[in-house]
């Protein structure tokens, strides 16, 4: 997601808003839809141009992923779900090395 984020910047178009959940997705006719979907969607809707935002459960699911660590945003309502869920911005880590 951060690599696509820059190169859509890189590419001459509009800053993507990118927002990650993980969980259980219904696939039905060649799309997706339940609450996973409708949660990334808002955590999108979240983000800044130019940021991928993940929840707490994308944060975990990374443990073992190179390159990339996470700043905790914290607690955010986010339109239509119930209850707080807690954020974190994606951010290239200098410190890692990348996979190649």
């Amino acid at each position: 997601a951060l690599d696509m984020a820059e190169a859509v910047v890189d590419s001459g178009l509009p800053p993507a808003h990118v927002g990650l959940h993980s969980g259980p997705v219904i696939f039905q006719e060649a799309d997706y839809y339940g609450s996973t979907v409708n949660i990334a969607a808002r955590i999108a809707a979240h983000a800044s141009p130019g940021q991928v935002v993940v929840s707490h459960d994308v944060v975990e699911a990374s443990a073992d992923v190179l390159g990339v660590s996470f700043e905790d945003i914290g607690p955010v309502e986010l339109k239509g779900v119930v209850g707080a869920v807690r954020l974190f911005e994606a951010i290239p880590d200098p410190g890692t090395p990348q996979p190649t």
